[in-house]
């Protein structure tokens, strides 16, 4: 499944819409967890590789299409 383009405003939003919270901001990359433990860092730039967000979310256990019915 190919991803969107997205910005880091608009994953971070997914992300918390799925239940993660925001836990540190440094520089330009977020860390959020989820109550069940899981974490996931991203950048928060105007785009976000695909590739990058792919494998963030894999890292997470995120599944892309749940994640995608998040995005708005």
């Amino acid at each position: 499944m190919k991803l969107p383009l997205l910005s880091g405003r608009a994953v971070l939003a997914a992300l918390q819409r799925l239940g993660f919270l925001e836990i540190h901001r440094k520089g330009s990359h977020v860390k959020m967890e989820h109550p069940d433990g899981r974490r996931i860092v991203f950048p928060y730039h105007d785009e976000i590789d695909r590739y990058t967000l792919k494998g963030a979310l894999q890292d997470a256990d995120i599944d892309p299409a749940e994640f995608l019915k998040q995005v708005k």
